[in-house]
């Protein structure tokens, strides 16, 4: 009734009432901006990449993604510490909202050996079973290691970042991550072509780039976390192991880091799967992605603002307004992907010539141009898809039912995508355009699959934490 009440939402209760689109965009607009500015940051680095060399922005898809594929499993496990500091900031308990932080902080030094001894192993293994180009594999490598310190600095500043996006305090959070990109950008300029002294590095200067700057924010977040007024929450306490908590975060956290996993492997898959038909479609392919996250990972943002209004006003006990607010953001997100269509209709050529290489690096271009501008009508369809799936799926993660969510999505990846995926890769001679065109319907399964659940009210009914009666508001 909610998603269809479209002349009923615009009044005024709605705009600056509980969960109102006022609330939403107070906290969804730094967290957007700083989504944004990291799409603008990637984008900055794949232009100056694709200026080096075309052959570095080919590699950078496939050894980007599958560094994010590894990772990605501890680093939501660990942000997913927000959901728990939202309902505990609702019932207002702030004791075990600190306890939350130390829990992650546990996760995180767990995450960051992993990622430090393990999945270089695995990483390299991957890259060097491939069948694609010897050079580009090469470059792959370099660039899968130089990323790696980042994951380690992303999954140990998560806890802490997370104890003030779940309060709402998502300025800090914002603030700390657009300096971080905005510093990527110069430090890109200076480690890929060689500039103040240093020697040309190419794509493995990106991913130097890239560590320094994830180092950087996370002291900055440390730091500002422990200065915060101790009379309200005293961060500066010593550290307490909680097992029960942590057991619960890994409890919750785990199935939306296996659904980061099952999503991004897909994916992952994806990348090498058409870097299998040729470094053109590879580079094209690449090329658009890049194009699509200024307009997609926002949505992200707003996603995971959702995630926060709908944990707090959970642990107020007032599920009503937590699923309002969700069909409120659901309709922000779809008037942004609507405007993203536009755009990616009208000036394809314009958006996929941005890249084009200071000098010849034997991928003819204007082939890749002509690839680009179909792949990017079919990323159209797939973020307004998303603008649904990410929304919902937001919703349902605040309110922690997050197996459903891997359960979900593990079925349309593995069980839609990646065997329709090789059918047409491998077996059936498809275009480019087909398999984005596939893509594209599998992006609209998903969608009708996460709206279906969150309409049938089964996550009202989870437990996440334990609330003292007086909490509720």
């Amino acid at each position: 009734m909610e998603l269809f009440g479209i002349r009923k939402s615009f009044n005024r209760r709605n705009f600056i009432g509980r969960g109102g689109y006022l609330e939403i965009c107070r906290i969804a607009y730094p967290l957007i901006i700083m989504s944004a500015s990291n799409s603008v940051m990637q984008f900055v680095d794949r232009w100056f990449l694709a200026h080096h060399s075309t052959l570095d922005v080919a590699a950078a898809m496939p050894a980007g993604i599958l560094y994010f594929t590894l990772f990605c499993f501890f680093m939501v496990t660990c942000n997913f510490t927000s959901a728990m500091v939202a309902q505990y900031h609702g019932a207002h308990d702030r004791q075990n909202l600190l306890r939350a932080v130390w829990a992650g902080q546990t996760v995180a030094v767990a995450a960051g050996l992993f990622i430090t001894f393990i999945i270089p192993v695995l990483g390299l293994a991957i890259l060097g079973g491939t069948n694609h180009n010897p050079e580009l594999v090469g470059r792959e490598m370099d660039y899968f290691i130089s990323l790696l310190p980042s994951g380690v600095f992303v999954c140990a500043a998560a806890p802490f970042y997370s104890f003030f996006s779940g309060q709402g305090r998502t300025l800090p959070v914002a603030v700390i991550n657009i300096g971080g990109c905005l510093l990527n950008i110069p430090l890109n300029w200076m480690f890929i072509f060689g500039h103040c002294g240093l020697p040309p590095l190419g794509i493995y200067g990106a991913g130097i780039a890239s560590s320094i700057c994830a180092g950087l924010s996370m002291i900055a977040i440390v730091i500002y976390f422990y200065s915060q007024n101790q009379r309200k929450i005293p961060t500066r306490r010593r550290w307490e192991f909680h097992p029960d908590l942590a057991l619960r975060l890994f409890r919750y956290g785990a199935p939306a880091g296996f659904q980061t996993l099952v999503d991004v492997g897909a994916f992952t898959l994806l990348a090498f799967l058409i870097g299998d038909l040729g470094p053109t479609a590879l580079a094209a392919s690449v090329i658009a992605l890049s194009i699509n996250n200024i307009f997609f990972v926002p949505l992200t943002g707003l996603a995971d603002s959702t995630a926060i209004v709908v944990g707090q006003y959970i642990g107020r006990r007032r599920q009503g307004i937590a699923e309002k607010a969700v069909y409120r953001a659901w309709r922000i997100s779809a008037i942004y992907a609507f405007a993203g269509v536009l755009i990616y209709i009208c000036f394809p050529e314009a958006l996929a010539t941005f890249f084009a290489p200071q000098q010849d690096s034997g991928v003819n271009f204007d082939e890749v141009v002509k690839i680009c501008t179909g792949v990017l009508t079919a990323a159209a369809m797939f973020n307004a898809c998303d603008s649904i799936k990410f929304i919902f799926m937001g919703g349902l993660r605040g309110a922690g039912d997050t197996l459903a969510i891997f359960l979900l999505n593990s079925l349309t990846a593995w069980g839609v995508l990646v065997p329709g995926m090789i059918l047409l890769t491998k077996w059936y001679p498809a275009t480019i355009h087909q398999v984005w065109a596939f893509v594209a319907f599998c992006g609209f399964i998903d969608a009708m699959i996460f709206l279906w659940r969150f309409s049938s009210g089964k996550w009202r009914k989870i437990r996440m934490i334990e609330q003292p009666a007086e909490n509720a508001r």
